[in-house]
């Protein structure tokens, strides 16, 4: 009986501390911001690897904005897929005068706590890069869509990552 209650009191004490974590993790490890000298992901640094999407901060008819608007992103066999593994690269620019935010995150109607979901701020001039395992891609969203822009610019316009798994 008092084996019982203790091993009850352990899966109790297990649920509390899980359910009361603020903190939820991706499947490989989650998103590395870093400069290309100096960033890795997954233990494999930023400058061996491909860079497989470019953003860059920029004015389009007066407005702020993240270029491309729409990109693809092929993770199947021969696509990113097929590179037995490394992460996906993506090189994020600012070419504004002041400083410029690049949100990066599954759409909030069809987010999971564990979807991807990473914020960087950008100073005129600076580039810098954003590591994410392959596995982390691949359960970002139920609608396989993300959402980029920067939230802090309401006139600004967003853009959308498709990926395709």
């Amino acid at each position: 009986m008092m084996r019982g209650s203790v091993i009850f009191s352990g899966f109790l004490l297990f649920g509390l501390l899980c359910v009361g974590s603020p903190v939820f993790a991706l499947q490989s490890g989650g998103v590395e911001i870093g400069d290309l000298e100096t960033g890795s992901v997954t233990g494999q640094p930023f400058k061996r690897l491909d860079v497989d999407l470019a953003f860059t901060a920029m004015q389009i008819s007066g407005k702020n904005a993240w270029y491309p608007p729409t990109a693809i992103l092929s993770l199947v066999a021969g696509g990113t897929g097929g590179r037995a593994g490394r992460p996906v690269l993506f090189q994020v620019t600012n070419t504004l005068s002041t400083d410029y935010t690049f949100h990066l995150s599954a759409d909030s109607a069809m987010a999971g706590p564990t979807s991807l979901n990473t914020t960087l701020v950008l100073k005129p001039g600076e580039t810098k890069y954003i590591g994410i395992p392959t596995s982390d891609l691949t359960y970002v969203t139920a609608n396989n869509l993300l959402i980029y822009g920067n939230p802090a610019d309401k006139g600004g316009l967003s853009g959308q990552l498709l990926v395709i798994r």
